[in-house]
């Protein structure tokens, strides 16, 4: 089954996306894009703890990962360089190893909208 993806089409700032995470498979990653524009997104897992990637082993969540605790708001801010933009198009999330099914809410913020 293909990995799931998470967009923010609605063209609004700030906006909010609320998703559940794979039932069967611990390492399966949600990929969640970021707009162009947000220049802060914010991950809350409800009930679990979940990995965070920057990049992705096929649909699986990459080795390299950052835990992030549960019921708890975590915040990635950047902001373009002198002649370089946003790099960042795209977060992937996972359950924990051997837990599935964790909520996660992610709001996307930008300096564009």
């Amino acid at each position: 089954m293909a990995m799931t993806e998470i967009d923010f089409s609605r063209d609004q700032c700030p906006d909010v996306r609320r998703f559940t995470l794979d039932a069967a498979d611990a390492d399966k990653a949600v990929q969640v894009n970021v707009p162009s524009w947000a220049r802060t997104v914010t991950i809350r897992p409800e009930g679990g703890k979940v990995r965070l990637s920057f990049t992705t082993a096929s649909d699986d969540i990459h080795s390299d990962y950052i835990k992030l605790s549960a019921d708890a708001p975590h915040e990635l801010s950047w902001w373009t360089g002198y002649n370089e933009d946003n790099g960042i198009s795209k977060l992937y999330i996972a359950n924990r190893a051997g837990a599935t099914s964790t909520v996660v809410s992610v709001m996307v913020e930008g300096s564009d909208k």
